[in-house]
This record gives structure tokens, C-alpha cells and sequence, in this order.
């Protein structure tokens, strides 16, 4: 394409482009109506009166509480991508970082996206700071990657409480264990290449053998250099992974502690090793790509309850109503940032529209000093009668 033919979209694109955009409002129509479905055989179940009912000790105190320590984990989680994106010598402000989380979860829940829709709204906001689109997206693969993982090691510790402590059916057992080795291995995996230097994405696409694709061949290069800050960060700094750990480790606790409130709300008193059990089992609802998680959640939640018999069943819809009424405060959280900032339509388009910045290095008095120098490209523009025409871009 020449430069004067840029911002020209040829019919068969713009049809393309349709078509993709039909897809994916179809996809997201028929993930809510799945849902709405899967919501309503359980509420036929289990009448709201029911689980209404089993709001016994639904006080302000434990509402505030409870909000409270869940902006403390909005806050931990912000922070550990700041401590992330200083070790890859990216200076954003902390308080800038929280928004753009908020923003990012929320897009993440409202989206049939299992909590990764956000992800790359999150790092196209970071351009507004200055970073590339690949720099910001690879803090955030590094940011994601240590929460997933700590996650799945949290989860098969709840596997193993469950199995040791309850009698499963025999497929739901058999389920459990092969998730639990999966994840087991994936972890080990991915941190024993890691640590060593070596490539996880390159290599797990050319294990595929996605670069036989012809389509797919020029992305090899890209998903090299955009693994690099990866290798670096885990190979190389060390210490700030473990800080990181730790965040993730404290973020842990804070959420099962926002969980036991939650139990506390209903009036349940369970044991920390159950709250533990269960808490460590209820992320794996999300991962069923349903935007926020409809359905799959309050299934999820009553199916443990009737396991490990931790109440009525009915409370276990009860759990998946706070915590659904949680994260939609987070939503209009994101709203209300995301207008400001110029609304969800145009949040995207305006971050990548951002003027490119080329970082230079500079010594002053002996001290290194990195330069971000943003730069107005000239291009010129052909009208329908030949005439060139100068625009700023």
C-alpha cells in the first residue's frame, strides 16, 4: 500500500471487516443467551426466594469490609504490574496503572473472553504513557503469566484437599485429577525453559507447526522480539520476580479473605482449610468463556456447596450474587474511567492513533537518562484529481 493510499479501504476489506464484526456479535448474543439459560435452570432450582433467604447476616459492617479489602487487591494487583514494568525500565505512574487495570478487568468480565479481554485494551492504554504496543503487551504476559500461575497452583492444592477429604464421583474425580496434572505440567514447563533463557512462545508455535502456515510464517519473527522482555525479566531479574511472587502470593490471601466475608454474609462459619478448598476451586468457573461467567459461576458454586456440604445449596447462588454484584461495581468503575478518558467506543482507536515515540539514551553529568522524543509524520495524501495533498498524520 502507498502512502498516499493509507486510510483507503477497498470494498472486499470493508465486507471483511463486516463480517468479522457480525462474528463476533454473534459469538457474544449467544454466549449471554447460554447464560441467561444456564441462570434460569438454576434459579428454577433454587427460587430467589430461597437464596434471598440465606443472606442471614448481611450487615454494612461486612459489606464494607468487603469492599474494602477487594480495592486492596485492585490496588496489590496494579502494584505488581508497576513493579514489573519498572524492572523493564517503563516509568508509569501508579495511579494511572490502577485505572488502566480497572479498565482492563472490566472490559476482561463483560466480554466471553475468560478474564483476557482486557488484556490488550490494557497495554494500547500504555501507549498514552509512551511504550509500544509489544512493550506494554509483554509486562502484561509477565503480569498475567505469575497470576495464572499462582492460580493453578492454588487450584491443585484445592484438588488435592478435595479428594483427600470428600468422595467424588468417579468422572468428576477422574476430571480433577487430569486438569490438576495438566496445569501441573504447564507450570513446570513453562518455568523450566524460562529461567534457563529459552523460548515458550516460539517454541510452542513452532511446535504447532504454525510456521509451516503461510499466513502465519511472518509472525515468528514478531513473536520472538516481543518475547524477548519475557526471557529477560524471569532469566535475568530475579529478585523482582520473587517480590512479584510475593504480591501475587499476599493477593491470594487478601482474596480468600474477601471470600470468607463473603461466607460470613450468609452466615456461614467454615473452617480457613474449607474457605481454602473452596476459594482455590471457584476461579476455575471463569474460565468457561461465558461474559461474567454467567451461569457457569452459580452451577460452579452450587455443585461445591452440595459436595463438600459447606450450607444449603441456595447459598451457594447467594456467593455468585455478591461477588457478581462486586464485579459490576468494578464495571462502572471502568465505565466511568473509560468516558473520561473518551469512552469504550474511541478508548482503543485514540490509543492507537497516539503519535509514535522513538527513546533515546543521553549522558548528563555521567548519568544515563532515557529521552522519549515523539515524532509528526508527513504524508501525502492523493485527491481524486491528482493533486497531492500535505496532511499531518
Amino acid at each position: 500500500m502507498r502512502a498516499g493510499d493509507q486510510g483507503f479501504e477497498s470494498p472486499q476489506v470493508r465486507f471483511k471487516m463486516s463480517v468479522l464484526k457480525d462474528k463476533r456479535v454473534i459469538t457474544v448474543v449467544g454466549s449471554v443467551l447460554l447464560g441467561i439459560v444456564i441462570i434460569a435452570i438454576i434459579l428454577f432450582k433454587y427460587p430467589f426466594g430461597e437464596v434471598i433467604s440465606t443472606f442471614t447476616n448481611f450487615t454494612p459492617v461486612l459489606v464494607l469490609a468487603y469492599l474494602v479489602v477487594s480495592g486492596l487487591i485492585m490496588l496489590t494487583l496494579s502494584f505488581r504490574w508497576k513493579v514489573i514494568l519498572d524492572t523493564l525500565g517503563h516509568k508509569v505512574p501508579f495511579h494511572k496503572l490502577v485505572g488502566y487495570r480497572i479498565i482492563g478487568y472490566g472490559i476482561s468480565y463483560i466480554t466471553p473472553s475468560a478474564k483476557v479481554g482486557g488484556e490488550p485494551v490494557r497495554a494500547a492504554l500504555l501507549k498514552r504513557q509512551g511504550l509500544s504496543f509489544r512493550e506494554g503487551l509483554s509486562s502484561i504476559m509477565i503480569d498475567k503469566i505469575i497470576e495464572l500461575s499462582f492460580s493453578a497452583l492454588f487450584f491443585i492444592c484445592g484438588v488435592v484437599f478435595l479428594v483427600l477429604d470428600y468422595a467424588l464421583p468417579s468422572r468428576l474425580f477422574f476430571l480433577l485429577i487430569i486438569l490438576s496434572g495438566l496445569f501441573l505440567y504447564l507450570v513446570w514447563w513453562f518455568y523450566s525453559r524460562i529461567m534457563r533463557g529459552e523460548t515458550v512462545f516460539t517454541k510452542a508455535f513452532r511446535f504447532f507447526r504454525l510456521h509451516k502456515l503461510g499466513f502465519l510464517a511472518k509472525y515468528q519473527a514478531i513473536i520472538l522480539n516481543f518475547e524477548k522482555p519475557i526471557i529477560r525479566f524471569y532469566k535475568s531479574q530475579r529478585k523482582e520476580f520473587f517480590i512479584t511472587a510475593g504480591i501475587s502470593l499476599f493477593s491470594l490471601v487478601l482474596s480468600l479473605v474477601e471470600y470468607k466475608l463473603v461466607l460470613l454474609m450468609l452466615g456461614i462459619k467454615a473452617p480457613l482449610g474449607v474457605v481454602f478448598l473452596v476459594f482455590s476451586l471457584a476461579g476455575f468457573a471463569f474460565l468457561v468463556p461465558l461474559p461474567m461467567a454467567l451461569g457457569s459461576f452459580e452451577a460452579f458454586q452450587v455443585s461445591l456447596f452440595s459436595i463438600i456440604k459447606l450450607g444449603p445449596a441456595a447459598a451457594g447462588v447467594g456467593v455468585a450474587m455478591i461477588t457478581r454484584s462486586r464485579d459490576l461495581l468494578w464495571v462502572l468503575g471502568a465505565l466511568v474511567l473509560a468516558f473520561y478518558l473518551g469512552s469504550f467506543k474511541n478508548i482503543i482507536s485514540k490509543a492507537y492513533k497516539d503519535k509514535p515515540v522513538v527513546s533515546m539514551g543521553i549522558i548528563r553529568n555521567g548519568r544515563k537518562h532515557r529521552l522519549d522524543v515523539r515524532i509528526n509524520r508527513l504524508a501525502y495524501n492523493q485527491s481524486s484529481h491528482g493533486n497531492p495533498r500535505r496532511y499531518r498524520k
